[in-house]
């Protein structure tokens, strides 16, 4: 079940500290990868996802769309993959695995979830 989100949130240099901190979003790398591209470009576009899982605990997905790379934690342990825009689906780097903006698993010809935005 999603509980907050923010989508294609433009983070800007003068102060993307306190922007990232309003977003909650408060992982070490996500936050070392967001001050890159802010730094280099001078903003950065971030969705940022926080969503229950089934164990009860609280999960987050944090986007960065300029590089189209995304990180998930479930449970604390934080992983990294590719972020689809067209079809809004992170595919894990390290099993393939495949998760919506809800943190749900997407499956093989399952064509992942709608924009909110487009609701």
């Amino acid at each position: 079940m999603l509980l907050d989100y923010w989508e294609k949130y433009r983070v800007a240099q003068l102060n993307w500290e306190q922007e990232l901190a309003s977003l909650g979003i408060t992982g070490t790398e996500q936050i070392q990868v967001i001050k890159e591209i802010v730094t280099g470009k001078g903003e950065a576009l971030v969705s940022h996802y926080h969503f229950s899982v089934p164990s009860g605990l609280r999960g987050t997905m944090t986007v960065c769309h300029d590089l189209g790379r995304g990180a998930i934690s479930l449970g604390g342990h934080t992983r990294w993959g590719q972020w689809d825009e067209i079809f809004e689906v992170l595919t894990l780097d390290d099993t393939g695995e495949k998760f919506n903006f809800d943190g749900k698993p997407v499956y093989e010809d399952d064509e992942g979830a709608c924009s909110l935005g487009n609701i």
